[in-house]
């Protein structure tokens, strides 16, 4: 409480840090010394504690068997305890709750932290998303998870990608040294070809000065 602002008629009580032990009633009790400590004012005041959670991390979904899928939520340091929901994004309608599974419990600070679990069907497409509501804030965070056809298929890529990498080096040094090899014969099917055709004309010029030679003897 301020001196000074006493002075004036304001009696306004102060908390610094607060925490959620302080979530509790308060009682201001005004009394006039020029009335003979009479009281002349009497209030009790509710404090209500509430901290902002965290915006919500929505785990890739994994498939645990060949018919579902599991998603994962996660928010913390929020207060006071939240409701979680999960939306199908689709047509903005809740899931069934008996679909999710969830978890909240005190850290050390005080806050709550909050995991919910959802399994559903596979299903070839799925838009989904996780609300974390903090009522006394009137806040709602909402993150999505949208899924595809190639969740299946991506598994498989992602399952061995150095393997692939090597087949995929070895399929190229194949194709290189195989151009290496057609450049190469080409190369020394002109040299051959040029040759043979400097050897016959040589052999031609060769011999036709001796046939004139003879025969004007």
């Amino acid at each position: 409480m301020s001196p000074a602002g006493m002075l004036r008629g304001d009696f306004s009580l102060r908390l610094f840090n607060v925490t959620p032990q302080d979530e509790q009633k308060f009682h201001c009790l005004v009394l006039s010394q020029s009335l003979g400590f009479q009281e002349v004012l009497s209030v009790e005041v509710t404090l209500h504690v509430a901290a902002n959670f965290s915006v919500p991390v929505v785990s890739a979904p994994h498939s645990p068997s060949q018919d579902e899928l599991t998603f994962t939520c996660t928010s913390i340091n929020g207060y006071p305890r939240p409701n979680v929901y999960w939306i199908n994004k689709t047509d903005n309608s809740l899931l069934d709750q008996a679909l999710q599974n969830d978890t909240v419990f005190l850290n050390m600070r005080g806050l709550y932290d909050v995991v919910s679990v959802l399994r559903i069907a596979r299903t070839p497409s799925v838009n989904i998303g996780c609300c974390i509501e903090n009522v006394l804030l009137q806040q709602n965070l909402t993150v999505g998870s949208q899924t595809g056809n190639d969740i299946g298929e991506r598994d498989k890529i992602t399952e061995n990608p150095v393997s692939t990498g090597e087949k995929n080096a070895a399929t190229w040094s194949i194709l290189a040294v195989l151009c290496l090899l057609v450049v190469v014969a080409v190369a020394i099917g002109w040299v051959c070809r040029d040759r043979c055709l400097q050897h016959s004309y040589a052999g031609a010029w060769a011999v036709s000065p001796e046939t004139e030679l003879t025969g004007h003897v």
